[in-house]
C-alpha cells in the first residue's frame, strides 16, 4: 500500500501572536487552569476521540486515562458503536472511567443515532458530556460505509434536547463551517468540536486501507483549522464552548487557537503514536510537559497570567486564512483580534494635549 500523502497544513502559519515587550510576568504566576463546562482542568489540552471496541484499545485507552488523571486533562473516549452492539467491547470503553474515576470523561457516538442508544453509551461510561461525530467524507470513502444520511439532523435534535448530558457537534477531520456550527446550536448543541483540515485526514485513511490512490483535490477537501476555528467563533463564541483540533501539535498550535477564541484543543493523532508506544506513559508525559513549557513561555511573552487573559490579546490573520475570512464576511472578527491592544480613547486624548 502507498504511505499516506500530505494534506496540508492547518493555516496557523497565518496566525501571528503580538508580543508584550514590557510584561512584568513570572514564569511561575502563569496558569494553565481552565473551566470546561464548568468542570475544573489542569490544562486547555482535551485528549480527543481514538480508539475503542478492540483488546488493543483497551490498553491505549488505559494508558491515556491514566495520564488524563495524572494531568487533570479531560478525556473522550472512541466512537462507541462496538460497545453498543458488543457487551465484549464495553471494558475497552469502560476501563477510561474505572482507571479515572474522579476525571471529566466525554461519550462519543457517530451521527444519526438515537436517543436511546446516545444514552447507553454515556451510561457505560459515566460520561459527562457527549460527542456527536460528523464524518461524512469517511463514511463515503469507507468500504463498508454509509450511503444514506437523510434523518441525521433530527435524530441530532432529540438527541441535543434529551440526552442527560451536554452535547458536542464534533467534526472529524474536513472542519466545520460557521454557519454549521449556528445550525447545530440551534438543534441544541453546547459545544462545538471543529475538527479542522490539516491534522489526520480520514479520506486518506480510508483510500490507504483499500490501496485506493485519490485525487489531490480530495486531499484538500474542507476547512483548515485556522479557518474554521475563525468562522465558528465569529459565529456562535461567546454561547457555547468551542474546541480547536485538527492538527494541533504544539504550544504555539494552542496558544494561538485559544487566542482566537477556543476553549479549549483537542489532540488525538501525536498521543495515540505515543499511547502504543512501549514507553508511553513517560513518552506522554514528557509531550505535554514539553507542550505546557512552550505555552507558559508565550504567556509570558504575551503578558498574560491565564487563558482567559491570552484570549485578550492582539494577533494579525495573514496569508490564505486572512484571504479566507475575509471572502467569507468576517472582516469584523479580523480587525478586533488585531487591535485588542489599541489605547483607549481617553489615553489617547491624553497624549495628544501633551504633544
Amino acid at each position: 500500500m502507498q504511505a499516506l500523502p500530505d494534506q496540508g497544513g492547518t493555516g496557523f502559519d497565518d496566525v501571528v501572536l503580538l508580543p508584550e515587550s514590557a510584561s512584568e510576568i513570572d514564569f511561575d504566576e502563569v496558569s494553565l487552569d481552565i473551566e470546561f463546562f464548568g468542570y475544573p482542568l489542569r490544562s486547555p489540552v482535551i485528549i480527543n476521540a481514538m480508539t475503542g471496541g478492540t483488546a488493543q484499545a483497551y490498553g491505549i485507552n488505559r494508558r491515556l486515562a491514566s495520564f488524563a488523571r495524572r494531568h487533570g486533562l479531560a478525556m473522550a473516549v472512541g466512537s462507541e458503536t462496538a460497545a453498543l452492539e458488543d457487551r465484549e467491547a464495553i471494558a475497552s470503553y469502560a476501563v477510561a472511567r474505572e482507571t479515572n474515576p474522579e476525571g471529566l470523561i466525554i461519550a462519543n457516538v457517530g451521527m444519526g443515532t438515537d436517543l436511546a442508544r446516545a444514552q447507553k453509551a454515556v451510561d457505560l461510561i459515566a460520561a459527562n458530556l457527549l460527542q456527536v461525530h460528523w464524518n461524512t467524507a469517511q463514511e463515503l470513502f469507507m468500504a463498508e460505509g454509509d450511503r444514506q444520511f437523510r434523518g441525521l439532523i433530527a435524530r441530532f435534535h432529540e438527541v441535543a434536547q434529551r440526552v442527560s448530558v451536554p452535547v458536542i457537534a464534533k467534526e472529524v477531520g474536513q472542519g466545520m463551517t460557521g454557519p454549521v456550527a449556528r445550525r447545530f446550536v440551534q438543534l441544541g448543541a453546547q459545544g462545538i468540536d471543529i475538527g479542522g483540515m490539516g491534522g489526520t485526514n480520514f479520506i486518506a485513511v480510508e483510500a490507504w486501507r483499500r490501496g485506493m490512490v485519490v485525487d489531490r483535490e480530495w486531499l484538500r477537501w474542507g476547512v483548515p483549522t485556522a479557518a474554521s476555528l475563525g468562522e465558528v467563533i465569529a459565529e456562535v463564541e461567546p454561547w457555547v464552548t468551542v474546541v480547536a483540533s485538527g492538527g494541533i501539535r504544539s504550544g504555539h498550535d494552542v496558544a494561538k487557537a485559544l487566542a482566537m477564541g477556543a476553549h479549549a484543543v483537542g489532540v488525538a493523532g501525536p498521543l495515540m503514536r505515543l499511547a502504543v508506544a512501549e514507553e508511553g506513559g513517560e513518552a506522554l508525559d514528557q509531550w505535554l510537559d514539553t507542550l505546557h513549557a512552550t505555552l507558559k513561555m508565550i504567556m509570558v511573552l504575551s503578558g498574560v497570567r491565564t487563558v482567559a487573559e491570552l484570549k485578550q490579546r492582539p494577533l494579525v490573520m495573514t496569508g490564505r486564512t486572512r484571504e479566507w475570512l475575509q471572502q467569507r464576511g468576517y472582516r469584523a472578527f479580523l480587525e478586533t483580534l488585531g487591535q485588542r491592544d489599541r489605547f483607549p480613547a481617553p489615553m489617547v486624548d491624553a497624549i495628544s494635549e501633551k504633544s
